[in-house]
């Protein structure tokens, strides 16, 4: 699998570089923009948790169980501070 880390420096470099200059501007992402974000941090997110599982030396039960619940968490916690549905994503594109 690709892993995007070129662009994903360019891309956080750029944000830092951005909010340090230009205080109080916001970026005005679009609903699209924000799940495109998303599904970066999600895929991150599995990554590392992969590696902690590996770690910890969780059964497969187990760890389907803790994927099925930081997904569940990740969407609480985007719609609590957002108000968007991660789940009715058609909506948001």
């Amino acid at each position: 699998m690709r892993t995007y880390k070129k662009e994903l420096e360019i891309i956080a470099n750029d944000l830092l570089t951005q909010s340090a200059s230009i205080l109080g501007n916001k970026p005005n992402y679009t609903n699209r923009d924000f799940i495109n974000a998303t599904i970066i941090f999600q895929t991150a997110l599995m990554d590392k948790m992969y590696d902690n599982q590996d770690y910890d030396g969780m059964s497969i039960n187990e760890r389907m169980k803790m994927a099925k619940s930081c997904g569940f968490a990740l969407k609480k916690l985007i719609h609590t501070y957002t108000g968007l549905d991660t789940h009715k994503i058609e909506e948001l594109l």
